[in-house]
């Protein structure tokens, strides 16, 4: 055989690979029209992972392998996606109560300064995770870190900040945990 003619072999299978995973995504995504969006994707990062398995038998399995990595990082960000939104609507309900600050208002208002006074390191920590809405396990992987460390993290984090508000501001709870009223003391405060 010629060159020419492995090179056209090679690129017929190629082309048949991406048909069959296309078809193969958009069986396992709820918006179908984004399987050729996935698709790029694995195939990028196909051609990051150059070296490939060592057994060329298993070049198909590691393929699959990666479409399936794929396709749950897709669902991963829709799930983000998702989050943000609810964040966004949230943060234009507390908006929209400032004229009539409510419970919830008093406390969003609280808590931008308290976060501001957290060591950086906590700062990054809560803004990844309960901002930006990462995984724990994302945030840890672009910071560095193991995920029990950044996890630990987190916690600390989540419980220096709940310690400032406490310091500050009386909280009440329902059953739930919902926020039911803040109480600013009538002194200097550094939310206030």
């Amino acid at each position: 055989m010629t060159t020419h003619t492995h090179q056209a072999a090679d690129i017929t299978a190629i082309t048949q690979m991406r048909a069959r995973l296309v078809a193969f995504v958009a069986a396992r995504i709820d918006r179908p029209d984004e399987a050729e969006d996935i698709v790029q994707e694995v195939l990028a990062r196909i051609s990051r992972g150059a070296s490939g398995p060592r057994d060329a038998g298993r070049l198909e399995a590691w393929v699959y392998q990666i479409t399936r990595n794929a396709i749950i990082d897709h669902h991963r960000a829709a799930v983000r996606a998702g989050r943000a939104r609810a964040r966004a609507v949230f943060d234009r309900s507390l908006t929209a109560e400032a004229a009539d600050p409510g419970a919830l208002s008093a406390l969003a208002d609280c808590l931008a300064p308290m976060l501001a006074r957290l060591p950086e390191r906590d700062r990054q920590a809560i803004t990844m995770v309960d901002y930006e809405g990462l995984t724990q396990t994302e945030a840890a992987r672009r910071l560095g870190l193991s995920v029990p460390g950044m996890k630990s993290r987190v916690q600390r984090a989540r419980t220096r900040l709940r310690a400032l508000l406490l310091a500050c501001c009386r909280i009440a709870v329902d059953a739930r945990g919902d926020v039911r009223e803040v109480v600013r003391p009538a002194g200097p405060c550094p939310c206030g």
